[in-house]
């Protein structure tokens, strides 16, 4: 697996060998669970661009998250936990790395810096910096160097698509990439249990 397909991986999965884990059932008291699908394209200026695409289960329970993300026909690609101030990514080689934080953890095993521990938030339709609205709703934010931009909405109020670019405005054609390099990613989500323990805003 390259580093810009497993960054593909581990950019979708919020604890990512062999076969896909078995469904989660959410727990008692601040669990929240989503899965759903995801496909993610990584560009670089001068090279051709780079897709992968799956499926995605995160669940998030008293601040500790784990994200699986599995292959189209349900092989498990990678694994990231989150928990106690560290976050832990598992490939499908069996290879771990580790570090302080999701951020610190992709930017030294991919050169990237990837938000993974916004994702709990953004999926439940909580957003600090909105900068688009759609009536009441949230249409689109920016929040650490990202894009987010909520394509339909779930009858729970939560997100049901999600498009996230970085660098933030690498979506528009005017704004230069961060040394010709760009990631998109869409999430679709298919079922969402539970919620957040945090009051939304």
């Amino acid at each position: 697996m390259t580093r810009r397909r497993l960054l593909a991986a581990a950019v979708a999965a919020l604890t990512l060998a062999g076969c896909a884990a078995p469904p989660l059932t959410p727990d008692v008291g601040g669990a929240a669970q989503w899965s759903g699908r995801f496909s993610v394209t990584a560009s670089s200026d001068g090279a051709p661009d780079e897709r992968s695409s799956g499926r995605f289960l995160l669940h998030v329970l008293d601040g500790r998250s784990r994200l699986e993300l599995s292959s189209p026909l349900g092989q498990t690609l990678a694994q990231l936990q989150l928990a106690d101030g560290r976050a832990q990514l598992t490939t499908a080689e069996g290879k771990r790395f580790e570090a302080d934080s999701a951020e610190a953890l992709t930017e030294q095993v991919f050169g990237w810096r990837v938000p993974v521990g916004d994702l709990p938030r953004w999926l439940d339709g909580r957003f600090s910096s909105p900068t688009e609205f759609d009536g009441t709703r949230v249409a689109a934010a920016r929040e650490s160097d990202w894009t987010i931009r909520v394509e339909a909405w779930r009858d729970d109020a939560r997100p049901a698509r999600l498009a996230l670019t970085w660098p933030a405005d690498a979506d528009q054609a005017t704004a230069p990439a961060a040394n010709g390099r760009r990631l998109s990613l869409r999430l679709v989500v298919d079922s969402a249990t539970g919620a957040l323990a945090a009051t939304r805003p």
